[in-house]
């Protein structure tokens, strides 16, 4: 029922709340939207992290804070909702019966049948306002652990050739692979420091978010950095290297999010968009033998 038929609409001969009830309950929409999000809104980092790790993002901080400020949006929404609309009832009763109706105004702003009113519409609204955010977050830079060179792997103070990294990554020995090899080692002296090795790579929000919360992810063409994320040493490959990092889906991390310092903070200032090209595909998890 429009608006205007619902300032016709008297189920009562009274002009009471409860009549004033009666006609906002009819008058209200099948659904609503309550919050829009503005052009420059961006999801916390926290709560990004949290995404791509896989655990709930309400349960940091940032993520807190994000749903109070949209609960409190949707509250102020709803409030407009319901008073515009009995408002414009009220306006159309006046009219109608040239009397004065201030009391039911008054009565109506404190009165129980407000707050139902109120609950109907919330229980309404379909905002999808944490989809519309991931889904223009765009690229993430992540940073994960190559599984065959963690700190564990003794790598350091030790020369490393350019067929042994691609042996430890899982890569072909191509020539474009051996170069980019060689020159990441170079930059990074393996011989002189502590050396890790990471997969560097920009992939979606969206893509993330829907990913299966269990299971394998590969990590197609990735860059490499080879180095310390205790100490914030080594060096990041500048191009892509040609191979495919497979880790288990909770082993994601964002490069802010994941141990030590992030490759954003040692080389000063990158972002997601200074990595393209990744690409990220989930593999479903092992059934489990009976």
């Amino acid at each position: 029922m429009s608006e205007d038929a619902a300032c016709e609409l008297d189920l009562n001969s009274e002009r009471t709340v409860a009549a004033l009830a009666a006609a906002v309950t009819a008058a209200l929409e099948p659904g609503y939207t309550l919050i829009y999000i503005e052009r420059d809104h961006r999801l916390p980092d926290q709560v990004v992290a949290a995404i791509v790790s896989g655990a709930n993002p309400w349960e940091t901080p940032d993520g807190d804070r994000l749903l109070d400020a949209m609960s409190s949006d949707a509250l102020d929404a709803v409030h407009r909702e319901v008073d515009e609309l009995a408002r414009k009832i009220v306006d159309g009763w006046e009219a109608e019966d040239d009397t004065d109706y201030s009391a039911v105004r008054d009565d109506w702003e404190f009165s129980d049948e407000r707050e139902t009113a109120r609950d109907i519409v919330r229980d309404r609204d379909s905002s999808p306002w944490m989809e519309e955010l991931v889904q223009r977050h765009g690229p993430v830079l992540l940073r994960v652990t190559i599984p065959a060179m963690d700190e564990d792997a003794n790598l350091s103070f030790e020369p490393l050739s350019g067929e042994r990294l691609l042996d430890l990554l899982g890569f072909e020995h191509t020539t474009a692979n051996l170069t980019l090899a060689e020159t990441v080692i170079a930059e990074a002296s393996p011989e002189f420091s502590v050396i890790m090795g990471f997969a560097m790579v920009a992939v979606d929000l969206a893509d993330i978010e829907a990913l299966p919360a269990d299971g394998e992810v590969e990590l197609r063409n990735p860059y490499v950095w080879l180095g310390s994320a205790f100490t914030g040493t080594g060096w990041c490959s500048e191009e892509q290297f040609t191979g495919t990092v497979v880790v288990d889906r909770a082993a994601l991390r964002t490069d802010g999010d994941a141990f030590g310092w992030s490759w954003s903070d040692v080389a000063g200032g990158t972002s997601a968009r200074d990595f393209t090209g990744p690409a990220l595909t989930a593999r479903p998890a092992t059934p489990v033998a009976a």
